[in-house]
């Protein structure tokens, strides 16, 4: 049997499928594969964009499925608008071409991002909540009641320069509202992504005076043999880490232990409990810790660098 491997993955990236990229799918795909990506998923507005790639690296189709709606409740805070929006992974190559939601029925948050987990559910794909402080689309109550409806993934960094990862005075990180969540019971898995639209364009874009939204600045690292259903199947089962440029060694979630190591030294480790606390810091590339050493449901692991790399690994549960 084909052994298991780390394999580096986007699962955010447009083309001009979207509307708001110039780059034809091809030359996106050719450019993540010279940077070392092993498999990617096309991600255009509304549209599935399921294109034929030559190379070494697996291609999947998908979509994200984006609401820019007029009214949402609770109502978007003044200057921000209700932009809500969720990818769906792996969908089926049948579905190319263009999506369109019919008329919202209802203006509630929850319910608008419901009808979308429904419309991935659909395509045959895999959900994914996308940018969750981009005009703060969902807090983390929505992100728990929306993991009790399957919702298994959602983007913890977007790397994005408008993604508000880090929120603000009034407004928690997207990591705060992970562990908000994962405190309340949720079991959800945390991504990295690009979203990016500029890949060899990206130089004049930024010479117009224009933000060029480029990639290879967050991703995940799955481990799973090396063809898209494993792949699929190992980030629905939390097998995978994401990050924002640090690469690990190994990540072992057995039982009620978790055990991480990095590919460089240089790092520093935390196990990461209940209500987002800090229960253990270690200075150096390897370590190990149980569910038996806290009393809270979960435990996860944060991993940094001194230049502000970061990876994360999934949480293990108390069963």
């Amino acid at each position: 049997m084909p052994e298991k491997a780390w394999l580096k993955g986007q699962l955010h990236l447009h083309t001009d499928n979207s509307g708001d990229s110039a780059t034809p799918a091809a030359a996106a795909l050719r450019w993540y594969e010279a940077h070392g990506f092993d498999f990617a998923v096309v991600t255009d507005h509304n549209f599935v964009t399921a294109p034929a790639h030559e190379g070494r690296m697996l291609v999947a189709p998908g979509i994200e499925l984006t609401q820019n709606v007029e009214r949402c409740e609770p109502p978007p805070e003044p200057g921000l608008a209700c932009l809500l929006h969720v990818n769906a992974l792996f969908v089926a190559e049948a579905r190319a071409g263009r999506f369109r939601f019919p008329p919202p029925g209802s203006p509630r948050r929850d319910e608008l991002f419901a009808r979308a987990l429904r419309a991935s559910e659909e395509l045959g794909g895999v959900a994914m909540l996308n940018h969750p402080n981009f005009h703060y689309a969902a807090d983390a109550g929505l992100l728990t009641a929306l993991s009790r409806s399957g919702l298994r993934l959602f983007e913890l960094a977007n790397e994005a320069i408008d993604s508000n990862n880090a929120g603000d005075a009034g407004h928690p990180s997207t990591e705060a509202l992970w562990d908000a969540a994962l405190t309340r019971g949720a079991r959800l898995f945390a991504v990295a992504t690009d979203d990016a639209h500029h890949y060899d364009d990206a130089p004049a874009v930024t010479a117009r005076g224009e933000t060029a939204y480029t990639g290879d600045r967050g991703f995940v690292v799955v481990h799973a043999t090396r063809d898209l259903p494993a792949i699929r199947a190992a980030l629905l089962a939390g097998e995978f880490y994401a990050s924002t440029g640090l690469s690990l060694r190994s990540v072992a979630r057995e039982g009620a232990a978790l055990t991480v190591e990095a590919a460089q030294a240089g790092v520093t480790i935390e196990f990461v409990g209940a209500g987002g606390e800090v229960l253990r810091t270690v200075a150096g590339p390897r370590a190990t810790m149980t569910l038996a050493e806290t009393a809270g449901p979960y435990l996860r692991a944060r991993v940094r660098a001194a230049d502000g790399r970061r990876a994360w690994t999934q949480p293990i549960w108390r069963e």
